[in-house]
């Protein structure tokens, strides 16, 4: 089982492999039969090949930050971000909260990534 302190290095990797754009990199963080919903209520990502044309896709428009602690609880942790999203030259910030769960070779089985698309807004 990985330690809290394990966990926290998952995700802060994460985060920087998301700002770096390296989905390969990524997927390395992945169990194999991982999923990934973001945004929750939305379609689930399942499998190694969707969640690396999912990673593919979306962090070349995207730059995140962690904007608290990570909170771990047993094998899960929850994560305040704060994401700069580019869509067509428009600038927009999400408020995001990640969840994820980990196995116990301490990698992601699960991410759910809490935000509303209603909620974007424009960057100053």
């Amino acid at each position: 089982m990985p330690s809290p302190e394990e966990i926290r290095e998952v995700m802060e990797r994460y985060v920087q492999l998301m700002c770096e754009s390296n989905a390969d990199a990524i997927l390395e963080l992945y169990a194999a039969d991982a999923t990934a919903e973001d945004p929750v209520g939305g379609h689930v990502v399942e499998g190694r090949e969707a969640l690396h044309d999912f990673y593919a896709a979306t962090s070349p428009n995207l730059q995140v930050e962690l904007t608290g602690p990570v909170r771990v609880a047993g094998q899960e942790c929850a994560a305040p971000l704060l994401a700069e999203l580019t869509m067509n030259d428009t600038k927009l910030y999400i408020d995001v909260i990640d969840v994820m769960k980990f196995n116990d070779d301490g990698k992601i089985t699960s991410m759910r990534a809490f935000w509303n698309p209603q909620e974007m807004r424009p960057t100053r």
